[in-house]
This record gives structure tokens, C-alpha cells and sequence, in this order.
């Protein structure tokens, strides 16, 4: 069916109610108006009538788009206070590690230092280093992502050794907080193991929200699942971190926007990750949301289709 804009269907809309009063008004006036007096008082209201119509319709008309044109502004004006918070955020990203690296790599100048100092200095400059990277990076997907250049390329996964990859590429920084990261298994009816999606794009969103939930856990646990819900996947990961106040749970997914900016002034990052893995999973075809976990913190579900291995890719995989 044709959608009309606003615009057309007012004018439409007058054109109808005019073109049908001009030409039947007059026949109206005839009937009801027996007496020339009565006839002349009858076109005057024939004509303030007309005038009615029209005001009716000239103020909808204007007030579609006094409204179209302050939505447009309050959200011009958040665009920049979120604009300026995220640029703030993000030259604070850059400037720290980097003055890590400049600062470590000058104090690696003093001959006196013995061979562990220098040792951890270096160790500084890289953890800088993969802190700078890791924004460049999240900048840079961004932006593929904004200008359609990110594509999906499938493959066939075993999500057992998926999710195991991912929990011994974590369970360093795990370990360093003390906290337990383990893979939640499923039953027996919703397990899946071979499934045809976008690896890449799935350890992506996977890393993003496992570090974020290692990054804001100080104690308890992080827990990684995935099953299968008719025709999807659901993948799973839930923690006992700080958690995510009522009414925020949407807001997180926003690009520049960060829940709670007390964060920044613990925990770094510039509030990105979430917003890459929101678009990396509805280009999939899925969804992604939090919700509060009963045991405290946040759980964040995301889907993708559920695509099972066809006999003759299974074929063409063993004979590889």
C-alpha cells in the first residue's frame, strides 16, 4: 500500500473538501435557502465555513512540523553534549596511555635500573600501547560499520570450542581479579554444536561483552552460555559486577552515551564496545539486550539465526 506524507494528505485533503464545496455549495443554497435574505446570509457562513476548514487544516499542518522541527533540534543539541562527552572520553583514552608510554620510556633511560624494573616499565608501555590500539580499532570498525563496508562471511563453528577458545583467551585477567570465569553447559535438549554463522563477528560481540563483564566484576563470577530456541542461538553472559541502574538497560547499546560516567573515573574505555557489538549482531539478523542477573550485576543475551550444517558442507569439510 502507497503511504502518503503528511504533507500530501493535507493538501489532498483541502483540495477534496474544496473542490467538493465549490461545486456543490451552491446547489445546497438553493435547497435550503428559499428567500434571497436567507440565501445571502447562507453564503456568508458558506464562506466563514470554507475559512474554518482550511484554519483547521493549516493548523495541523503547521504543528506536524513545529513538532518535526523541535524533535530536530533536542536531538541536534544531545547529538553534540554526547559528541563533546564522547571526544572528552576519548582524548582521556588517548592521552593516558600515551603518557605512559612517553613517561615509561623515559625513565627507561636511566642506566641504574636493574633488569626487573625495566621488565615491568616495558610491560607498562605495552599494556599502553594495546590500550590505544583497541580504541583505534573500535573507532575503526565503527566507521566500516556506518558505511555498509562490513560484510557477513559464514562459516561452519563448533560452538563448544568457540566458547572454550574465548574462556582461555580471558581466564588470565580472570584470574588477576579473582574471579571465576567458567561456561555454563546446557541441556541436553537445547545444546548445539555445529552451526553455520559469522565466527568473526560472534567472538567479536563474545570478547566485547566478557571483557566488559571482567572489567566491572570485582568479585563472584562471569558466566558464558549458548543454546538453541527454535530458530536462533542464544548467547549468553552473565556476571555479579557492579551492575546497571533501572531504566538504563537501553541505553547502554547508544553510541557516546555512557550510563554512569562516575565509571570513567575507574574503569577505562571509551564506551564503544557495546555499540560495535549491538550493529555486529542486526547485521546477523539477531538481537542484543541486558537485563538484571538475580545474583547482582547485569546478564547480556544476544541471537543469531540458527543455521544448522548441511550434509554436503559436512562432506566437503572432512574431505579438506
Amino acid at each position: 500500500m502507497v503511504r502518503f506524507k503528511f504533507e500530501y494528505a493535507v493538501i489532498l485533503i483541502y483540495l477534496l473538501v474544496g473542490s467538493g464545496w465549490i461545486l456543490f455549495s451552491d446547489e445546497l443554497t438553493l435547497l435550503l435557502a428559499p428567500t434571497p435574505e436567507i440565501a445571502a446570509h447562507f453564503q456568508t457562513y458558506k464562506g466563514l465555513f470554507y475559512v474554518f476548514i482550511t484554519g483547521v487544516l493549516l493548523y495541523f499542518f503547521l504543528r506536524k512540523h513545529l513538532q518535526k522541527l523541535r524533535n530536530a533540534e533536542e536531538k541536534a543539541l544531545e547529538s553534540d553534549r554526547l559528541k563533546s562527552g564522547f571526544l572528552a572520553n576519548v582524548s582521556h583514552e588517548i592521552r593516558t596511555p600515551m603518557n605512559g608510554v612517553i613517561g615509561f620510556a623515559e625513565l627507561l633511560k636511566d642506566e641504574s635500573l636493574n633488569k626487573e624494573e625495566r621488565l615491568h616499565y616495558i610491560s607498562i608501555i605495552e599494556k599502553s600501547g594495546e590500550r590505544m590500539l583497541e580504541l583505534i580499532g573500535d573507532i575503526v570498525d565503527i566507521s566500516m560499520a556506518d558505511s555498509g563496508q562490513v560484510k557477513i562471511k559464514l562459516s561452519q563453528v563448533n560452538i563448544i570450542e568457540l566458547l572454550g577458545s574465548l574462556t582461555m583467551l580471558f581466564s588470565p585477567s580472570a584470574e588477576e581479579k579473582k574471579i571465576e570465569l567458567i561456561v555454563s553447559p546446557c541441556k541436553e535438549s537445547e545444546r548445539v554444536t555445529e552451526i553455520v554463522i559469522d565466527r568473526e563477528k560472534v567472538v567479536c560481540v563474545l570478547s566485547k561483552i566478557i571483557k566488559n563483564a571482567i572489567k566491572y566484576t570485582n568479585s563472584g563470577y562471569v558466566r558464558v552460555g549458548c543454546h538453541r530456541d527454535g530458530g536462533y542461538i542464544y548467547f549468553e553472559v552473565a556476571d555479579s559486577g557492579v551492575g546497571i541502574p533501572d531504566g538504563q538497560f537501553d541505553k547502554i547499546f547508544n553510541r557516546f552515551v555512557q550510563v554512569n560516567m562516575s565509571y570513567t573515573k575507574t574503569y577505562d574505555g571509551a564506551g564503544l564496545g557495546l555499540s560495535i557489538a549491538k550493529s555486529y549482531v542486526e547485521m546477523m539478523g539477531g538481537k542484543i539486550w541486558a537485563q538484571p542477573n538475580p545474583d547482582g550485576g547485569s546478564v547480556f543475551i544476544f541471537t543469531v539465526p540458527f543455521k544448522p550444517v548441511s550434509p554436503s558442507r559436512r562432506k566437503n569439510d572432512k574431505k579438506s
